[in-house]
């Protein structure tokens, strides 16, 4: 949901209750920022959480969906190239997540680094402007790539998409144009019509991507909350017969997720 007005909320994650004397409030807080701040209950926070690796999973298969739609347009792509600014300065760590070694039209390779952002970031100053955060962002990668780029004869677009599956316009237009110049170098002609299609392909794929890893972030972490609350309910619980080993989660959320795929290839295989 870009609008934040009509977002509802995700009943999987628990609410604190401060009647029930059981529940901590810090099973319900997240300290990733520095500062102790309430986990909201509508997963925002959950999506792109540092502590866990929930930031580093979404941003890593957002940046291997890019590489694999470049790669379907036959471009010669490196997935993390290192030392690229090394001539200039020797101890220079900074590594572009993609570098397009061969774009279509010619000119200049391209380096890209993708970034996944919150759409209600604090960036974020109008509930009518969704694009904001995305903006911010992309202002921040050319601050740190532009220059350094332009000095090794390299052409920077910084790759920003929200956790809603909304794209930057940079990475949009370069896909446009590398699907448009294909077509003209396949069929000689380009139609409309199929650079709709290809394109359409490529958001889809993208948005699809984005949006697995943050309702997978959601899962575990709220599967992790349940866990917890459970864990601290049965120290003061006045039941004597309580079941250690009932659980409304799964005690690792990573094996139930596992679990669920295994389930749906060999689903899939039966049907075939």
């Amino acid at each position: 949901a870009m609008c934040r007005r009509n977002t509802t909320t995700n009943t999987s994650i628990p609410l604190y209750n401060r009647h029930v004397l059981s529940d901590n409030p810090q099973n319900y807080q997240c300290p990733c920022h520095g500062r102790i701040k309430a986990i909201d209950k509508h997963g925002y926070h959950m999506t792109a959480c540092k502590i866990g690796g929930n930031a580093i999973r979404l941003h890593d298969n957002l940046v291997h969906t890019l590489v694999a739609l470049f790669r379907l347009l036959g471009l010669s792509v490196a997935l993390e190239p290192m030392h690229m600014f090394s001539d200039l300065e020797a101890d220079d760590n900074r590594r572009p997540d993609i570098l397009i070694r061969n774009p279509y039209g010619g000119g200049s390779q391209i380096i890209v680094d993708a970034a996944v952002v919150g759409f209600n970031g604090s960036t974020r100053t109008h509930n009518n402007k969704p694009q904001q955060v995305i903006t911010r962002r992309e202002s921040q990668k050319i601050s740190k790539y532009g220059t350094v780029a332009t000095d090794n004869g390299l052409v920077f677009l910084a790759a920003v998409c929200s956790t809603t599956g909304e794209m930057g316009e940079s990475i949009k237009n370069l896909y446009h144009q590398q699907i448009r110049l294909k077509l003209q170098l396949v069929d000689g002609e380009v139609k409309k019509s199929k650079v709709r299609k290809i394109m359409k392909h490529c958001v889809s794929h993208i948005s699809a991507a984005i949006n697995r890893s943050a309702s997978r972030n959601i899962f575990l972490n709220a599967t992790k909350m349940v866990n917890l609350a459970r864990h601290t309910q049965q120290n003061f619980s006045s039941s004597t017969s309580c079941d250690l080993t009932s659980s409304s989660a799964s005690s690792s959320p990573d094996d139930l997720i596992q679990q669920f795929e295994l389930q749906i290839m060999n689903q899939n295989v039966l049907q075939i």
